[in-house]
């Protein structure tokens, strides 16, 4: 881009090839000018026109000619035969293609055909004859190059199914039970149990077993039975995982005597105790769904179609139900304030900052433990390093392929700000 002072005071901007810029100079020395005027602008503009409107022209008196031609033909149809005149030849021989009588059929003198009836057909040849169009050999060169410009895109849809495996059998074991008749877990920190695990914990089997630090660093008090974690029967090869085999989370059970627990169960665990979850005071069923739609509602309160009814002053852990949504793979927040708890849970911070404060952002917007304080973070994350690449591994499981850039996790797991107009536009913020 050049800006350039014309005659008059004024500037011009000139944003294509310095050759566009030769020629203008080369019109204003013919006009014996130093400099460019206005004049020598607009004469360049109408030359190129004009040149361009030439090159155009052979294109213009073929398809014309070919117009004219059809319509004749379709004048003089019969019901017996097909006119030939709508017919075109397909395929030439080499001389046809590349000999120098090609030309021959080229030139607008071919055309003229004494015994010619059509006016309209003479008063086209004429028009071509006052343009100066004598031939049409560069006619076939450009529409072959427009042909190939527009290419034709074909797909082939090809669906990748996951490989068969060997299918673990549903089971219900006796602490689940227990979990719905008591309300409470029978594991502690030194006996852990293996039929009531931390949820994150099922990444254990999946490509992203090598984020360990990040996984450990979710609550334990957000779990899964073994049953839900537990689907294929894993091989002898060390390739073998279960990225393809997560279950959806749909059947959540809380306890009214420790409200910081979450259980996330099968469906067939729930057919099951769902008699005994009907009786029982000491737990709650939720419907849950993770939002991966805008238009989708949101269950993260976990208040729809519970059992039995929610007593009036009950409230979810929300700390807890946003590692729920991370886990379940929920795509949009439910307002601006859960956009920023999750990112300080998260340990990233995704606002402008002041070239005053020297701290040490990464890429993906995670700070580090000793920087935080320094950014006034108000939240607290126990995250030593970036979780980003864990909950894009987890994403990717849960999407099975299809693209979340453009979603609310899209922006944060990719560095991207959000702010308040992008909960407003979409009806979101509450």
């Amino acid at each position: 881009m050049r800006m350039r002072k014309l005659g008059n005071g004024h500037s011009v901007i000139f944003c294509g090839p310095p050759e566009i810029d030769r020629k203008i100079q080369k019109i204003a020395q013919g006009n014996n000018c130093e400099t460019i005027e206005v004049r020598d602008v607009l004469y360049w503009c109408m030359e190129e026109t004009c040149i361009n409107a030439r090159k155009l022209l052979p294109i213009w008196a073929k398809q014309g000619i070919g117009y004219q031609e059809r319509v004749n033909a379709w004048n003089d149809i019969s019901n017996q035969q097909f006119p030939k005149g709508l017919l075109e030849k397909e395929s030439k021989s080499l001389q046809e293609h590349y000999g120098f009588e090609r030309f021959k059929n080229d030139t607008i003198d071919s055309y003229r055909t004494p015994g010619a009836k059509d006016g309209n057909f003479k008063k086209f040849l004429e028009r071509c004859k006052d343009l100066g169009v004598k031939t049409f050999r560069g006619a076939k060169m450009l529409e072959e190059q427009e042909r190939e410009l527009a290419h034709e895109v074909e797909r082939e849809r090809e669906n990748q199914r996951p490989p068969k495996m060997d299918t673990i059998k549903h089971h219900l074991s006796e602490e689940v039970k227990q979990f719905i008749t008591t309300g409470t877990l029978r594991q502690t920190y030194h006996i852990p149990s293996t039929c009531i695990i931390p949820a994150f914990s099922v990444l254990e089997k999946t490509s992203a077993n090598g984020h360990q630090q990040q996984r450990t660093a979710f609550s334990k008090k957000l779990l899964a039975t073994s049953d839900f974690c537990q689907v294929i029967r894993r091989g002898r090869q060390e390739n073998d995982t279960t990225d393809r085999f997560l279950r959806p989370v749909n059947w959540i059970v809380s306890s009214t005597v420790d409200r910081s627990i979450l259980l996330i169960m099968s469906s067939f665990e729930v057919n099951r105790l769902l008699p005994e979850i009907r009786k029982s005071t000491q737990v709650i069923l939720h419907i849950y769904s993770p939002q991966v739609t805008r238009t989708t509602p949101s269950y993260e309160l976990l208040d729809f179609c519970s059992v039995p009814r929610l007593p009036f002053s009950w409230q979810p852990n929300i700390n807890l139900v946003d590692q729920l949504n991370l886990f379940a793979g929920q795509l949009y927040f439910r307002n601006y304030k859960a956009y920023e708890r999750v990112c300080g849970f998260l340990g990233l911070h995704l606002h402008e900052t002041s070239p005053e404060k020297a701290v040490v952002i990464q890429s993906d917007g995670f700070v580090e433990t000793s920087e935080r304080q320094a950014l006034g973070m108000k939240y607290y994350s126990p995250f030593p390093e970036s979780p980003v690449g864990l909950l894009r591994a987890l994403i990717g499981f849960r999407r099975d392929g299809q693209s979340y850039i453009v979603t609310h996790m899209g922006h944060v797991l990719h560095g991207r700000l959000l702010t308040e107009e992008d909960f407003e536009i979409q009806g979101l913020d509450e």
